[in-house]
């Protein structure tokens, strides 16, 4: 669902007239490392605990050093909450059964369907989404920190002035 919050954002920012601020000109600190943590949780390997483990390090790596760009603080707290329900989940997030069948949606090597709500899915993939052209996806509490993290980056200016020691 990141590639539709990154489409949303930008129509948001062309109806609202805004730019998407100076992307161009951010500097984003270890950007190149940021596809590594999305191709480790792509791979199809069922032992996925200690992958996941090293894949939400790197990013929240990325994601602290960068905390002083606006949105990130807000991308790390819902990276560490989804780490931390996948962890405890053996390297896969927890998806509740009963809405994921509702929106017919298939298990993928990234999850586990949990048929009853309990304190293990409390941060896993529940609120179901309906996107106007047809997508459905269940998310998790910390994929909402996140996706707002991502708009308050594209949609608010940055300041690109460095900022002095005091």
């Amino acid at each position: 669902m990141i590639l539709d919050v990154f489409i949303i954002a930008l129509v948001l920012s062309f109806i609202l007239k805004k730019r998407v601020y100076y992307l161009d000109t951010v500097r984003i600190k270890l950007v190149y490392l940021f596809v590594v943590p999305f191709v480790i949780q792509m791979l199809p390997l069922n032992q996925r605990g200690f992958l996941m483990a090293i894949s939400y390090g790197l990013l929240f790596l990325i994601l602290t050093v960068n905390r002083n760009l606006r949105g990130f603080k807000l991308m790390a707290i819902g990276s560490v909450m989804n780490a931390f329900v996948i962890l405890l989940n053996n390297g896969r997030m927890p998806a509740y059964e009963p809405f994921a069948k509702a929106l017919n949606l298939n298990l993928t090597i990234k999850h586990v369907f949990v048929e009853k709500f309990s304190a293990r899915l409390l941060l896993g993939d529940w609120i179901p989404i309906i996107l106007p052209w047809g997508r459905r996806f269940l998310i998790s509490p910390g994929d909402i920190f996140i996706y707002i993290g991502v708009f308050i980056f594209l949609l608010t200016k940055h300041d690109l002035t460095p900022k002095e020691n005091s």
